[in-house]
């Protein structure tokens, strides 16, 4: 896994705000360009735009995957109906991911604010929905309760094999849901202020900003 660290906003040739993302494996790199009125979008092979002023939410979210656990997720709602998200990782190959995670946050603070002064009456959310979130707190609690009856007959009957797996696999699993717990709590933000939790840390050491 290889990571790309740039310091400040990627730009167009003209100037704009722009951030690029492979959202799956077998696919397009995707470009996205805040313009004065529009988040544009390409593949190179079809594109569009959502007027700013039309925009119903936008939600930040915490969405581990298996080959990065640090991943990161912005998606605005328009108010038809159609949805946009990137987030700080793009797919190279099968094994192999790079994360563009300072130029993720640059760009989502700018398109924050720009949502913020085009539609005022757009939500920001941060978080999962209320019914997911609940939802991965059943399944938490049902995985906590199956590891610790494992646990208990592990250690009853001295099977160091299974209290090993136990550890191991479990607590690796609790560990995971419980950051996307604690990360993912449904709320509402200021755009001008979105919460740190839910943006990848800043990158070390700096390079150069992508055009």
């Amino acid at each position: 896994m290889t990571h790309s660290t740039p310091d400040a906003l990627w730009r167009d040739h003209d100037g704009r705000p722009i951030f690029r993302h492979r959202p799956k494996l077998v696919g397009r790199e995707i470009v996205f360009t805040l313009e004065e009125r529009d988040l544009a979008w390409t593949d190179g092979r079809l594109s569009g735009k959502v007027p700013l002023h039309q925009i119903d939410y936008v939600r930040l979210t915490f969405r581990p995957s298996n080959l990065y656990l640090k991943r990161y997720r912005f998606e605005l709602r328009q108010r038809l109906g159609r949805r946009i998200w990137f987030s700080n990782v793009s797919w190279r190959n099968m094994i192999e991911v790079e994360a563009h995670d300072d130029a993720y946050s640059a760009f989502v603070r700018e398109v924050l604010a720009a949502v913020a002064a085009a539609s005022p009456k757009a939500r920001f959310l941060a978080g999962e929905p209320l019914w997911r979130y609940i939802a991965m707190v059943g399944a938490s609690s049902g995985l906590g309760l199956s590891l610790a009856y494992l646990a208990f007959n592990a250690l009853t009957t001295v099977n160091w094999g299974l209290i090993g797996l136990v550890a191991f696999i479990g607590g690796y699993a609790v560990w995971q849901m419980s950051l996307w717990l604690r990360k993912n709590p449904p709320a509402e933000f200021s755009p001008l202020t979105p919460p740190e939790a839910l943006l990848p840390e800043p990158a070390t050491p700096p390079a150069s900003p992508r055009g």
